[in-house]
């Protein structure tokens, strides 16, 4: 009896891809208009999938045959791999190259502004030089959203969505942002990066244009990022899996041009966020984690240029650490059982679906630049 039955309950088996996603945060609005984008919006670079083994599709020349759920999947993701790259390309051509060109034409110009080409950085007028930096990061991030948003067109409320559902969420947050700076204050002290960017960064003579500039670094410059990683990247790649596109994000910022102690801590920026943005569904969580994270970084360049007066960078590491982790674990036992990302599995293999997304006409030459740089700053 057994034997003669399944058969009959495989043959009724039905796929929907967009109904099988596990939509599990905390904001059940956030899980609804994830799910009904999906569904709806006629984009090629959405993941929908419906199967009934009782039905087949007639195609001229072969006959009766169906595709596939990995098939489909595997030519969405190469699609979104496309335009991903082609934004990242940009982002990383106006930042190696942007700002030496911008002095180049200044400099034509007769202002008082110059480069140099060994360490990239700018000497000058203090307030051209913060300018030049400041219309770059609005260059390489406004371009690669705008090159993103174009061909996705996320609505917004998925891309910024918002609860108050989320408050232990944003606990746990803080308490990542503040370990995150502590791993990178410790990376940077041991390298002994952390004595040279004070001096860099407190050799203005203008307070009022370093404030400004630290101002925007920590705001704008903080806000863009999340919107362009968090806030389109991630929803895109979440339909492949929620491990999957938290963990690929945050990669493709570790493989921004940097220092290594900056590299690894937006890695773990990355995750956190990442994380935080899947299970509470609440965008500002990722936004105040990235201002936090880097208000603590400038924080400790202050100690280091004071000498330790108030306190020194290692003791800075340790009350970092322990708030950090004390916040995370309250975090964690409000949420117990709860910790984990739902939707881990969909139809290809993490390795094929690496794969897929890296092998694109775009991606490929940017994640080649990309290693090929960070070995190079690792070697030298």
């Amino acid at each position: 009896m057994q034997q003669s039955t399944k058969p009959q309950l495989q043959e009724t088996k039905r796929i929907d891809v967009a109904e099988d996603f596990i939509y599990s945060s905390r904001n059940p609005k956030y899980n609804e208009q994830y799910r009904s984008w999906r569904k709806s919006t006629d984009s090629p670079y959405l993941f929908r999938f419906v199967q009934d083994p009782r039905e087949h599709a007639y195609m001229d020349g072969t006959g009766f045959a169906s595709t596939t759920a990995s098939a489909t999947e595997q030519r969405t993701l190469r699609r979104v791999g496309e335009v991903i790259g082609f934004a990242l390309l940009l982002l990383m051509l106006v930042q190696l190259g942007g700002g030496s060109l911008m002095v180049w034409v200044l400099q034509m110009l007769g202002m008082d502004i110059r480069l140099d080409f060994l360490t990239l950085s700018m000497k000058g007028s203090q307030w051209l030089v913060i300018a030049v930096r400041v219309l770059v990061m609005l260059l390489q991030y406004g371009g690669a959203l705008v090159i993103a948003n174009r061909f996705f067109r996320i609505p917004t409320k998925i891309r910024i969505p918002f609860t108050f559902r989320a408050i232990p969420e944003a606990i746990g947050a803080v308490g990542c942002a503040m370990l995150c700076a502590a791993v990178f204050c410790t990376l940077d002290h041991f390298s002994g990066h952390g004595a040279e960017s004070a001096q860099q960064l407190f050799s203005y003579k203008n307070a009022t244009a370093l404030m400004v500039y630290g101002i925007f670094d920590m705001l704008v410059v903080s806000l863009l990022h999340e919107l362009l990683m968090r806030g389109t990247l991630l929803p895109m790649l979440r339909q492949f899996g929620d491990s999957f596109a938290v963990c690929t994000v945050a990669a493709m910022g570790f493989l921004f041009p940097n220092t290594t102690p900056w590299r690894v801590g937006m890695f773990l920026i990355g995750l956190a966020s990442g994380y935080f943005l899947v299970k509470g569904g609440s965008f500002l969580n990722c936004a105040m984690m990235h201002t936090i994270y880097h208000a603590l970084i400038y924080a400790r360049l202050i100690l280091v240029y004071h000498d330790g007066a108030i306190a020194t960078p290692l003791q800075y590491i340790l009350i970092l650490a322990a708030m950090g982790a004390l916040a995370f674990i309250s975090y964690g036992i409000t949420r117990y059982g709860r910790l984990k990302t739902e939707n881990t599995v969909t139809y290809l293999p993490l390795s094929k679906k690496i794969m897929t997304l890296c092998e694109s006409f775009t991606m490929l030459p940017w994640l080649a630049f990309s290693v090929l740089l960070a070995v190079a700053q690792l070697l030298l």
